[in-house]
């Protein structure tokens, strides 16, 4: 058992397991699941736990929605919910259920229904053992079969499709596994606010009927909007859900004024802590090679996780403050002195800039978006024609405009 950190060490709450499953069992996991998941091919909006999907395109996906509503005067209501103990809740008989929907054959649902049913487990801490109790809901951790089995069970998650007005927007919905997120748009955010309200009402219904749970105090809204009037407060289950300025999702803080200050700030302090972790390593004697590679792997990836959905919306002064720890720590790998610039440095390191990195792979990124076999990826988050400044002074730029810098485009 693994201690949470910040948790009181007090409460069996406060630990993470560690789950042991047999080698054996985990290849017929993967045998079965080649079999099974070609049968549940999950909604457009799930990201998870599939091929060609990530944090990152999900995060491109919300954050172009969200400048591209500011950009046209509307606000957006974002409602991030905390499912609790989501892989452990999972109802086995439902799951079935909506198995035996699918055009899964019936041998592979009996199949599943075996793997699920009649599993114990016993938890081991130092030298002492518990006595063995019984699953009787949840997906086993640590199985290759968990992710898919619980992206099918909540496939059917609702939004207000089939209540619309004649002319009314639907809510957009945004999965990630167990990371769920509603957005409502409109020209005005107390509408924005209730028709999110009746998202909140419509979603215990379906909590109810498949035994999830949802933590309301951990549940986070977003207010992305021109005006700082605040609406109404949301509830959901009677209880108000708080309304944050900035929400991390998915590892990236989203702030109220899309500024991706609050991101920008997240990523240098993680990258000058793990820089001074690293300090005897890179300041030491070791192959150049080897100091860039150490870079490259623990420092560079803190600074431009999630970059290419992000970093277009950055201003200048934070691009400089991103820019600037790459500096340092080349500058620590090289021992240069003063006299070098920092353009020399990354010249004869072959090191792109951090705008030219995360350019680079935001191109990436979008083609292999748009050229793979989902169908529902192509041309996500595309670019749209500019108006003259004169009239959109605070116009925000999306996440495929680093591919049209790339490109040279003006």
């Amino acid at each position: 058992m693994l201690p949470k950190p910040g948790k009181d060490r007090r409460l069996p709450a406060s630990y993470r397991p560690i789950t042991l499953l047999s080698h054996l069992a985990k290849l017929f996991e993967r045998l079965l699941l080649r079999r099974l998941a070609p049968r549940i091919e999950p909604r457009a909006e799930q990201f998870g736990f599939r091929g060609s999907h990530s944090t990152t395109l999900q995060l491109t996906r919300i954050l172009h929605h969200l400048a591209h509503e500011l950009n046209h005067d509307r606000s957006t209501i974002a409602v991030f919910l905390d499912v609790e103990k989501a892989f452990d809740r999972v109802w086995h008989e439902g799951l079935i259920a909506k198995l035996l929907s699918t055009e899964t054959p019936p041998a592979i649902v009996k199949l599943v229904a075996s793997f699920l049913r009649g599993r114990d487990f016993f938890v081991s801490v130092e030298q002492t053992t518990s006595q063995k109790r019984t699953i009787s809901a949840g997906v086993p951790q640590g199985s290759c079969l968990s992710p898919a089995l619980y992206g099918l069970y909540t496939d059917d998650v609702p939004t207000l499709e089939g209540t619309l007005a004649p002319g009314e927007r639907d809510v957009t919905l945004a999965l990630y596994a167990d990371d769920s997120a509603f957005f409502a748009s409109s020209r005005s955010p107390d509408i924005a606010a209730r028709r999110m309200q009746r998202m909140m009402d419509i979603l215990p219904a379906w909590l109810d009927k498949w035994r999830m749970a949802v933590n309301v105090g951990k549940t986070a809204a977003l207010l992305v909007a021109r005006r700082r009037i605040m609406p109404e407060p949301l509830q959901l289950r009677g209880q108000e859900i708080e309304w944050k300025t900035s929400v991390k999702y998915l590892g990236v803080h989203i702030d109220r004024s899309l500024s991706m200050g609050p991101q920008v700030d997240h990523a240098v302090n993680q990258t000058r802590a793990a820089r001074a972790l690293l300090r005897p390593v890179i300041s030491s004697s070791l192959p150049l090679r080897t100091k860039i590679g150490v870079y490259k792997t623990y420092l560079r990836s803190r600074l431009t996780y999630a970059a290419p959905a992000w970093y277009a919306l950055c201003s200048a002064t934070n691009k400089k403050l991103l820019q600037s720890q790459q500096n340092i720590a080349l500058r620590m790998c090289t021992g240069a002195g003063r006299f070098v610039r920092n353009d020399v440095i990354a010249r004869d390191l072959s090191i792109p800039s951090v705008e030219d990195f995360v350019a680079m792979s935001a191109r990436r990124m979008f083609d292999r978006a748009d050229n793979g076999r989902h169908t529902h990826l192509h041309g996500i988050a595309p670019l749209h024609a500019r108006p003259p400044d004169h009239e959109t002074p605070r116009w925000l730029p999306t996440p495929r405009d680093l591919i049209r810098r790339d490109q040279g485009d003006v």
